[in-house]
């Protein structure tokens, strides 16, 4: 091979971009950037792989984040060196907390023009710190067989790692000498030379990621009347297995099913009989030597975000399990518990059937309740209501569609107002870090060629992704945004401090005041303005078969957390009356 940086750098990029197609990547987002070029070339022009463009790195790294949630395998996402490569350490952080995997690509200065102020050179080594669950730095590019064989290899078991046995993303900071490419060299370049080699080292992959447990005996745990099932937001993806698995083991158990909105159990309601979904009250008004307390307790995944849930169950003295993809401490609450890692799409914990439901029964019977008290303040409800937009949604949403959801007081109303239906609608979220940064990119990624999407968001979690309004010219999917303008951070009006009203509405609440028809005027969106719950089941209904539209509700902050705190304490003390 000749001694040509830009030939070097070319067979160097194609040998990793070949490697990553024979392992089944078949998404990439690229960011633009000169150190990165040899990289973009390279995925640009392999078939099979789909590279999308994305200006904005942070963006960009959500939109990753968002495919590799919805496929459940790698998504590549490419950068060039500096501070473009920083924009990508919160989608970083969010694919290590919900297990993720991204396969991160930095381009580097070589390691001579490190630490002598070299324009756009930092410190990329271990940029991400402890987030990825693996990392490499690469060579620069070298002329031998051997190299190439080291980048393959290397880059085989970047995507090894990112896929188990903890799923999450990797890092690998690759440094290029100028010159970066050249037209010469690329189009007069051969075949690469390792391409047999690449194929058979991936043939390899199916036996390097050790499977996660397939078998786990809970039959000596799961001996008990007074049991419950609690599911929060998924931990890994959800496959049709999983939902089947999952619904045969709680009918084998025979214990209530408590599950949130984040999790798709509401959408498959008839595979759950004992499907609890107002555990938030029945918890408020629960005794501790209530007959519905339980002394058992099976998680899988993530506990339901419910703060009375979670204030009930870090009080009691029940043993709880958690199923989890991978292992860690899932209980912040330091309860009795074990976290043991199973992955219910590969089969079912071993444990009895139960012929008892009685204890399941005083649980549906209090669900009845709290389901028939809900419904009727929403039909009273004389003006428009917040929460009353997930009732609306869980209603008329179509099959098999997905939802994602935003941070703060979005889930939070889907957790009390999403009613159980049969749509089979996949729900997703950034439960990782529960943050709001790039929650459009991650819906659009979850859209893009993706079953149609509805993201429910807050006006300021819109805003502070705005520039992924960018990626809707590359969107190929339909996606309904539900923008929920309550003029600010409506979950602040739920804490203690909403009493501090000089302060408040300046750092709390922090009204941006924005007329958003202009917004996605900016963005060629198409927006429309719902006034009434009826307004909004007409635009729901309203053909969308591609591209971004905005349906936007506007609140009343302050008098739908009133009537929030004022619901819960009422059905609270019905529930304990009865």
């Amino acid at each position: 091979m000749p001694e040509d940086s830009a030939y070097l750098n070319h067979v160097w990029s194609r040998t990793i971009v070949e490697t990553l197609l024979a392992k089944g990547l078949r998404y990439a987002v690229i960011c633009p950037g000169s150190r990165s070029s040899p990289l973009t070339l390279a995925f640009a022009r392999t078939l099979g792989i789909e590279s999308i463009p994305v200006l904005d790195e942070r963006s960009a790294g959500f939109f990753a984040l968002g495919m590799a949630k919805r496929e459940g395998k790698p998504v590549a996402i490419v950068c060039t060196s500096g501070t473009a490569a920083v924009n990508l350490y919160p989608a970083v952080v969010e694919a290590k907390e919900c297990g993720v995997p991204l396969i991160v690509l930095t381009a580097d200065r070589p390691h001579e023009l490190r630490d002598c102020r070299a324009g756009q050179t930092i410190d990329q080594v271990k940029l991400y710190g402890s987030c990825p669950v693996h990392q490499l730095e690469f060579s620069t590019p070298r002329d031998s067989e051997e190299s190439l064989r080291y980048a393959c290899s290397s880059m085989a078991t970047l995507w090894e790692r990112s896929m188990g046995p903890r799923m999450g993303p990797v890092h690998a900071n690759l440094p290029f000498r100028e010159p970066l490419v050249s037209e010469k060299t690329i189009e007069g370049a051969e075949a690469n030379p390792l391409s047999d080699w690449i194929e058979k080292h991936a043939r390899l992959s199916e036996y390097a990621v050790p499977p996660l447990q397939s078998a786990i005996d809970l039959e000596e745990f799961a001996d008990s009347r007074k049991g419950v099932i609690l599911i929060g937001s998924p931990l890994s993806p959800v496959s049709k297995e999983w939902i089947k698995n999952v619904a045969e083991f709680t009918s084998r158990l025979n214990w209530p099913v408590l599950a949130d909105a984040l999790s798709p159990i509401r959408n498959y309601a008839e595979s759950f009989p004992n499907l609890i979904c107002g555990y938030n009250y029945i918890c408020g008004a629960m005794e501790i030597d209530s007959e519905l307390a339980p002394n058992r307790a099976i998680v899988i995944g993530d506990l339901p975000i419910g703060k009375r849930l979670r204030t009930w169950f870090k009080a009691s003295t029940m043993e709880a399990v958690f199923l989890t993809p991978f292992p860690g401490d899932f209980d912040a609450g330091h309860n009795l518990s074990v976290s043991r890692c199973f992955d219910f799409s590969m089969g079912i914990p071993k444990c009895q059937d139960r012929d008892d439901s009685s204890f399941a029964d005083l649980w549906l019977d209090k669900e009845q309740i709290a389901k028939a008290e809900t419904g009727l303040m929403l039909e009273s409800c004389d003006s428009l209501f917040e929460g009353a937009v997930a009732t609306v949604l869980s209603r008329e949403i179509e099959k098999d569609a997905a939802v994602f959801v935003s941070n703060s007081l979005p889930p939070r109303d889907m957790e009390f107002y999403w009613e159980p239906n049969n749509s089979r609608a996949q729900i997703y979220s950034s439960r990782g870090a529960n943050g709001i940064d790039g929650i459009l990119s991650t819906a659009l990624g979850v859209a893009h060629r993706g079953a149609p999407t509805y993201l429910v968001t807050g006006d300021l979690a819109l805003l502070h992704d705005t520039n992924g309004a960018l990626i809707a010219r590359e969107l190929k999917g339909a996606i309904t945004i539900i923008l929920l303008n309550n003029q600010g951070g409506g979950i602040f009006d739920m804490l203690p401090v909403s009493q501090f009203e000089d302060e408040f509405e300046r750092f709390f609440a922090t009204d941006q005041q924005i007329e958003f028809r202009d917004w996605a005027r900016t963005y060629q969106i198409s927006h429309t303005h719902a006034d009434t719950l009826s307004d909004f089941r007409e635009c729901l209904k309203s053909e969308h078969k591609e591209g971004v539209r905005i349906i936007e509700l506007r609140f009343d902050r302050k008098r739908d957390a009133l009537r929030r705190k004022q619901w819960f304490r009422d059905i609270v003390d019905m529930l304990g009356s009865a």
